[in-house]
C-alpha cells in the first residue's frame, strides 16, 4: 500500500476520499477482485474529534463485506449503559438505564474507525496520500478516465467513485448542483482521553455513558466512545457557516454559564483537535453520476443532515450495493459498467432520499424550545418498551 505515489497503468476503480465511506467501498470493490486505488488530499489521516454511531444495519453492512469488520469494529465501540439527560442549569430530567444498552448500537471514535478500515485493506488496494484532485476527463469513453490531481502525477482509471465528502469535487462534475445547503447549524466536536477527565460521575463511572444538555435551543452530548476516549460535540444556531480564529474560545463562549462538566470536557480537548464546522446537506437528486463510470457514494451522494445518526450506515451500505452490482462486471465493458452503475444510484436514492428529508426535519427540530421536555418523554418511553415483559 503506497503513502504517496501515482500509477501509469490503469486502475479498475478510482476512489476519491479516505474516510469510512471510500474505505469500506475499496474493501468491497476489492473483493470483488478490481484493483482499486483510493485518492486522498491529506498529507496523513490525523485523528479528528468526532465520533461515529453505528447500530445494527452498520454493522450488517460490515458483515457483508467482511465478517472480520463487523467483529473488529464493534470490539472496539462502546454500548451505552447509563443514560443523562438535563437541561443546561443542572437539572436533570432523565437519568437512567439507556434505552439502547444491551442493543448492538455503539459510539466509536471516527478515526478509531478509519484507522481500522485503512489498516486492514487488502493488499490488492493502494492508498495515495497528498492527491487533491482537482478535475477529471471521461471522455471519450473508450479511454480511461485521466484523474487530475494538485501538484502530483495525473492518473487513469476505468470506473471512478467520488466518495470525497459533501463538497465533492467529482459531484461537482457529474451532478453540478453548486455548493451544499447551509442549515443554519454551528457544530464544535472533540475527542478526550478518559484519563484526562478522571475521576468522572454517573453516567460515565462504568466506561459506557452517554450525557445531552439541552438549552437555548442548543445541545451539548458527551459519549464513551470506545475503552480510552470520551466524545463529544455541540451545536447551535449560527446565521452563516465562518469559522471563528479559535474554535476553543467560540465553543466556550457558546456555552458559557452550563454545566460544569461541559467546560471540563472541552478545556481537557487538545485545542488543535476541535472541529467546527457548519451542517450541510443537499437536495436529494435522481442521477449521482455522468451516466457511464463515474457515480458518487457518501456524503458526497446523499449529504445528510447528523440528526438521524446514519452517516457511516449510509456509506456503508453504499459500499455494499455497489460491490454487488459489479460483482462479475469487466471495468473495461462501458456499457455494462454504465447498467450497473445506474442500477446502483437507482437503489441506493430510492432509501436515501426519503432519509435525507426526515433527517433535516429532525434536524431542525432539535433546536425547539420544547427539545428537552421532548427527549425526556421520547427516552422514558423507549426505556419503558424495553421494560415491557413479553407476552
Amino acid at each position: 500500500m503506497a503513502a504517496s505515489s501515482s500509477n501509469t497503468s490503469p486502475l479498475d476503480i478510482a476512489i476519491i476520499g479516505a474516510g469510512p465511506g471510500g474505505l469500506s467501498a475499496a474493501h468491497a470493490l476489492a473483493n470483488q477482485g478490481f484493483s482499486v486505488g483510493i485518492f486522498e488530499r491529506a498529507h496523513a489521516l490525523h485523528p479528528i474529534g468526532a465520533a461515529v454511531g453505528l447500530a445494527e444495519p452498520g454493522y450488517a453492512a460490515l458483515q457483508k463485506i467482511r465478517p472480520s469488520l463487523a467483529t473488529q469494529v464493534r470490539a472496539q465501540a462502546t454500548n451505552p449503559k447509563r443514560q443523562l439527560l438535563m437541561r443546561l442549569n443542572g437539572e436533570i430530567l432523565f437519568c437512567d438505564e439507556s434505552p439502547l444498552a444491551g442493543t448492538s448500537f455503539t459510539w466509536l471514535g471516527w478515526y478509531t474507525l478509519q484507522t481500522y478500515l485503512r489498516q486492514t485493506l487488502p493488499a490488492s488496494v493502494r492508498l495515495f496520500l497528498n492527491h487533491h484532485l482537482i478535475d477529471f476527463s471521461a471522455e471519450p469513453l473508450d479511454a480511461p478516465i485521466c484523474l487530475k490531481f494538485q501538484n502530483q502525477s495525473d492518473c487513469l482509471a476505468r470506473i471512478l467513485v467520488g466518495a470525497d465528502g459533501y463538497r465533492s469535487v467529482a459531484r461537482s462534475k457529474t451532478v453540478g448542483d453548486g455548493a451544499p445547503l447551509y442549515t443554519g447549524t454551528m457544530t464544535w466536536r472533540g475527542v478526550v482521553p478518559r484519563q484526562r477527565l478522571a475521576p468522572l460521575a454517573d453516567p460515565f463511572t462504568e466506561g459506557a455513558g452517554f450525557q445531552l444538555i439541552v438549552g437555548e435551543q442548543k445541545n451539548f452530548w458527551m459519549m464513551d466512545a470506545g475503552a480510552e476516549q470520551l466524545a463529544w460535540g455541540g451545536t447551535a444556531l449560527q446565521s452563516n457557516p465562518d469559522k471563528s480564529e479559535s474554535a476553543l474560545a467560540t465553543v466556550l463562549q457558546v456555552f458559557a454559564g452550563w454545566a460544569s462538566i461541559v467546560e471540563k470536557m472541552i478545556r481537557a480537548t487538545e485545542p488543535t483537535s476541535i472541529i467546527e464546522t457548519g451542517v450541510f446537506d443537499r437536495e436529494p437528486v435522481s442521477q449521482w453520476g455522468d451516466g457511464h463510470r463515474v457515480t458518487l457514494l457518501g456524503d458526497a451522494a446523499h449529504p445528510i443532515r447528523p440528526s438521524l445518526g446514519l452517516g457511516a450506515t449510509l456509506a456503508f451500505q453504499d459500499a455494499v450495493t455497489l460491490a454487488q452490482v459489479l460483482a462479475g462486471v469487466d471495468s473495461k465493458n462501458i456499457s455494462a459498467v454504465a447498467e450497473a452503475l445506474l442500477h446502483y444510484e437507482q437503489e441506493r436514492i430510492r432509501v436515501t432520499a426519503p432519509l435525507q428529508h426526515q433527517a433535516r426535519q429532525e434536524g431542525t427540530a432539535s433546536h425547539a424550545d420544547d427539545q428537552a421536555d421532548r427527549l425526556k418523554a421520547a427516552f422514558e418511553a423507549a426505556l419503558a418498551n424495553r421494560r415491557k415483559p413479553d407476552l
